[in-house]
Order: structure tokens, then sequence, then C-alpha cells
């Protein structure tokens, strides 16, 4: 049956009216002191990169050294290889002067069809070659594939669900809990922001977050390029460098220091907007945009903008005050760029 994220959206709000912990003000505004966040956190030291690239070796258009360089001469500490049903060894394409602060993650975007629609999921950090094929189902093949990834020790990342309008948000809850799901990519061809009858990624985004929650550390969003155009004019699809990407925390570019940031969805994505600080402590949830005149929403189950903000002395800060199930930050600077953190679930002291 397909499930809307409308629908699940609208169910969600009905039931944080309806909560025993939301209080009488809606969007669960309780008694304060009866939550806290279930991780603390405080971190300043953000390595960026993209973890959606194509190359010649599928249908890029350029050589994966191209690609490479133009990552890391462009502010990025790493990136990830994606080929169609492909894993290359990021070993031929790293530049050994660069070890030190450079990595070249290993990555394949495994491609199936289900239902007649395409369905890709990425697969980061793992050890070999997983391939596609064909299924009867979209939770099917999301499931599969899924579950290769993690038996090749990787990190499962659902890509562009509106490419082709594949994916409900239904098929994403059929589907075993993966790691991450592009809420926002740089390819014009996969409708970021939906339309106006269909959800945007962030919208499913958030369905998935209300019902499954983000109690130890729930789906991540991210942030891509899904590059295949280095080349302006070069006729390959017109997804260029630098659209979207994420900042994991990590203090070191190491691989195993980025994957296992990938896999922990320590991170937060970005489709311009940068950060200079995110901290958790006890119910307070803060953070330091780096852009002038950004105002952050806080946003709560169902989508629900819990509180906006325009940080004074630089710093955005938000307080539980009772019945949130999680709160994530969504950044928006003057010219659009946004940022968006993960979704930290909350639990009682």
């Amino acid at each position: 049956m397909f499930i809307g994220a409308a629908a699940l959206l609208a169910l969600a709000g009905r039931a944080e009216r309806l909560s025993p912990d939301s209080g009488s003000a809606p969007g669960g505004h309780g008694s304060p002191g009866r939550l806290r966040f279930e991780k603390a956190l405080d971190v300043e030291v953000f390595q960026r990169g993209n973890i959606h690239t194509h190359t010649s070796l599928s249908d890029g258009d350029s050589e994966p050294r191209d690609v490479v360089r133009w990552y890391r001469e462009n502010g990025y500490s790493f990136v990830a290889l994606t080929e169609h049903n492909q894993r290359v060894d990021p070993a031929m394409f790293q530049d050994p002067s660069s070890a030190s602060n450079f990595a070249v993650i290993p990555g394949e975007e495994v491609t199936m069809w289900a239902e007649g629609k395409a369905v890709h999921v990425n697969a980061l950090c793992t050890r070999a070659t997983i391939g596609g094929g064909a299924f009867l189902t979209k939770g099917e093949a999301l499931k599969w594939a899924i579950g290769r990834v993690w038996a090749e020790g990787g990190v499962a990342l659902i890509n562009h669900p509106n490419f082709d309008w594949s994916l409900s948000a239904g098929d994403l809850l059929a589907a075993p809990a993966a790691e991450l799901l592009e809420i926002h990519s740089g390819h014009p061809y996969v409708y970021t922001d939906g339309d106006a009858t269909r959800p945007s990624h962030e919208a499913l985004w958030d369905a998935v977050l209300t019902v499954r929650g983000a109690a130890g550390g729930g789906i991540v969003g991210v942030a891509v390029d899904d590059l295949h155009q280095l080349t302006a004019g070069s006729g390959a699809p017109p997804a260029g460098p630098g659209r979207g990407f994420i900042e994991v925390f990590s203090r070191e570019a190491s691989r195993a220091a980025i994957c296992s940031a990938l896999a922990g969805g320590r991170l937060y994505a970005s489709s311009g907007a940068r950060l200079r600080r995110i901290a958790l402590a006890g119910d307070a949830f803060s953070v330091w945009p780096a852009a002038a005149g950004a105002v952050v929403e806080f946003v709560g189950r169902g989508g629900r903008v819990l509180e906006r903000q325009q940080p004074a002395e630089g710093r955005a800060t938000y307080r539980l005050r009772g019945g949130e199930r999680y709160v994530r930050a969504r950044i928006t600077r003057p010219d659009g760029k946004r940022a968006w953190t993960p979704a930290y679930a909350t639990v009682e002291p």
C-alpha cells in the first residue's frame, strides 16, 4: 500500500497533539526539565566531503583522477567514487603526497530496477563490488542492497527517492533502517524539493523519523553533488561539483576516520551553508552558523518547526520543553543555501 509523506506527517501531528507528554501547547511544549538529549557532543572540527560521485568509468564525463583532483583542490577532505554497479579501488586514485589530508573513500552505486522504477543505494566503505539487479518490489530491492552493503562492511545511503519519483515514504519504511538518506542533491533531475503534489526529500526524511524516531542515531540526512559533469557542455547529465556536501565530525581525514563517522551518522549536510560548531548538553541544543544573518529553525516530529531564531552573537540554542521525541536544526543563509543537522533523540532523565 502506498503511504504518502503528507499522510504520515498529518498522523504524526495528530499524535503530537494527543500525546500525554506534549502539554497543552502545540509542538510538544510541556513542563520543562522532563527530558534531556540522548547524546552529548561538542564539535567544531569538520571534514568536508562528497559521497555521490561519477566519473568516466560509468556515466560521468571526466577521468577519475581529474574528479579526485577537483575535490582535493577545492577545499574538500574526501570524496567517494560511486560508479554504477562497480567498486573502484580508491588506492588507484589516491595521491600519495596528499595522503595525510585527503582521502578517497570506497564506493559504488548499487543500481536496481523494481516495479518499473530505478532504485539506487550507495555502498560506502565496502570491501568488494556488490552489483545490482531486478526485483519484484522496491522494498525487496532496498532490503537486498542494504543487506549486501552491511555484509561487505559498509555504510548504506539510500539515494534520491524522487528520481523518477521512485520511492515513497512507505517504501523507505518497508526497508531496513539504512544509516543515510539523501535529502539534498545537486542533480537537477532528482526533484530534491518535490513538486506541487509530491513531497520533498526533506519531508520524506521527516516521515521516516516520525515513525521510527531518532534513538540511537536514526537515519541521517545527507547532501551530495551526484556529480556527472565536471566539464561544462560535455553532454553528461548537468550535475556539477560543489552543490551538496557533508561535513563529518572528525579531527582527521583518514579513510578509517571518515568511514567511522559515516557509520555513526556524525555529520551535518549542506547545500552551501556552513556551521562553526554544534553542541548538545543536557536539555540544550546549540548551533553556530558561519554566515551572518542566517536563520536557525529547530524542527521536531512531523516536521514541525519548534522554534525559529536569528542567532545572537553567532549562537542559536533550543532548550527542551517536554514532549519532544527528537530535535534537528535547519540553518538557512540569506541567499537560501542551507545546512541540516542530524535529528537528536531525547530521553527521560
